[in-house]
């Protein structure tokens, strides 16, 4: 058996988290098979805008054949658009595909009803949420639904991972749709002693304005013996006067390395909802920032990420038994 899993539709190093480690996991529960990459599509990617840019993409995954393949992400909005015509081309050939680790966030009503449609007329081999709203909203469309988890959450499971020097004393700081807090620390370091002073813009501009004039910040390179670490997981060099306007800022083409990060710092603040996943799959505390509806996959394991500031601590036991309950799905239904 040929399986192909899509790992390629980064709009940032985040996606790689999860779509790396359930190439893996796959890997590892069908080792006979041949589990090979598949490319995404570009429309997803990297978004062209124009029409003759989009009629110049060459589409790789139109020519990529396999008895099975599998996507993932938020890709339940794009069902429609950039997975269209590739899902139907998958059934007509006879060959199959699945849903796993996927997320409809943001979807209006009226696109929920067409998706759903759609998937009753071109059914998904199974279809694994990573959020419990997603699977409510889809369970009555596709027969062979299950309420998953995100597979970010088992980076530590799946992906070797290197620990950095111990003496190296820092914690992760990430955000991209507002500017980086002030850090005051009360005592020891430690993520519920963490003040913040908050500034979303500089002179009322949006943040995609403002963040150009983060230079203008004060400097703040640690707390009481701390470094504060910026990952910034748009890998561009675009905007290098954005990308290292600040100390110890960091970017990388290896996903590796950010997860080597998060492994060794203390914990992690951040508006990104996988900067915290991968920070609690590592067994670190974190504090998400943000309202964002993708931030269901962590209600999934129980973290209530509304309430105290917005830290949350990990339970290693609830990824485990969740990760093999999505093991036993996945092997029971293909």
């Amino acid at each position: 058996m040929k399986i192909l899993v899509e790992n390629s539709t980064w709009n940032n190093i985040g996606d790689g988290f999860y779509q790396s480690a359930l190439f893996v996991l796959i890997k590892k529960l069908y080792p006979e098979a041949n589990v090979l990459m598949e490319e995404g599509p570009i429309l997803r990617a990297f978004r062209p805008r124009r029409e003759w840019q989009k009629k110049n993409v060459l589409h790789m995954m139109n020519y990529q054949f396999a008895d099975l393949h599998i996507f993932s992400g938020p890709v339940i909005r794009q069902i429609l658009t950039n997975y269209k015509e590739k899902i139907q081309q998958i059934r007509e050939r006879g060959e199959q595909y699945a849903l796993i680790s996927v997320s409809s966030a943001g979807i209006s009503d009226s696109l929920r009803i067409e998706t759903g449609e759609f998937f009753q007329k071109y059914p998904p081999l199974l279809f694994s949420s990573r959020d419990q709203d997603t699977y409510l909203k889809f369970k009555d469309y596709v027969k062979n639904s299950y309420n998953g988890i995100c597979t970010a959450f088992l980076v530590d499971k799946m992906l070797p991972v290197d620990t950095l020097d111990k003496d190296f004393k820092f914690f992760i700081s990430s955000f991209y749709k507002e500017l980086e807090p002030f850090y005051r620390v009360n005592g020891e370091v430690e993520i519920s002693h963490v003040e913040l002073e908050r500034k979303r813009t500089f002179f009322g501009l949006s943040h995609r304005f403002s963040r150009h004039l983060n230079w203008l910040r004060p400097v703040q390179e640690a707390v009481n013996g701390h470094k504060i670490v910026r990952v910034n997981q748009e890998l561009s060099t675009r905007f290098n006067h954005i990308n290292f306007a600040l100390p110890n800022s960091f970017l990388s083409y290896n996903l590796l390395s950010y997860l080597a990060l998060y492994k060794s710092a203390d914990f992690t603040v951040s508006d990104r909802v996988h900067s915290c996943a991968v920070s609690l799959a590592f067994g670190k505390p974190a504090r998400l920032l943000t309202n964002s509806p993708r931030a269901g996959i962590f209600s999934r394991l129980g973290h209530d990420y509304k309430k105290d500031r917005g830290i949350m601590y990990p339970n290693l036991d609830i990824i485990e038994s969740e990760a093999e309950k999505l093991s036993s799905f996945i092997k029971s239904s293909i």
